[in-house]
């Protein structure tokens, strides 16, 4: 009797283990409320500062930490900027479409059509995924 319940504690023990590293795994992977946030963007440093910089840029640099650094490879700038409450992923995403592009994509309004019983027992979980971006 002694050793099945040692056997089984034993067994809690291991499981309980094993969800605590899988549970640090996943918080390794999402970002932080204060980590940086980088792209790169196809365009050189120099048109990133100084009084020329898009006002996009001088708006996020207003309210958060932003830094400017030669990407590696020469392939553009690294643009990273640093947020408190890390609410910045889709500002920046937004002012590289601007710099790369000219313009901001926006999907709005688009029809979602029918959904089936398991399109609607994960939307929750999908509409949070897209708020965060999956990495």
């Amino acid at each position: 009797m002694v050793a099945k319940r040692s056997i089984a504690l034993a067994a809690l023990a291991a499981g309980g283990v094993a969800a605590l590293r899988r549970a640090r795994g996943r918080a390794a992977l999402r970002p932080g409320p204060a980590e940086w946030f980088a792209v790169t963007v196809a365009c050189d440093p120099a048109e990133l500062t100084g009084v020329n910089r898009p006002d996009a840029l001088a708006e996020l640099a207003e309210h958060h930490e932003v830094r400017i650094s030669p990407a590696p490879g020469g392939r553009g700038t690294e643009l990273a900027v640093h947020s408190a409450d890390g609410t910045v992923r889709e500002q920046v995403r937004a002012l590289k479409q601007l710099l790369e592009t000219g313009e901001v994509l926006r999907m709005e309004g688009q029809p979602e059509g029918h959904r089936t019983v398991l399109g609607r027992a994960t939307l929750p979980v999908a509409r949070q995924l897209m708020r965060r971006g999956v990495r």
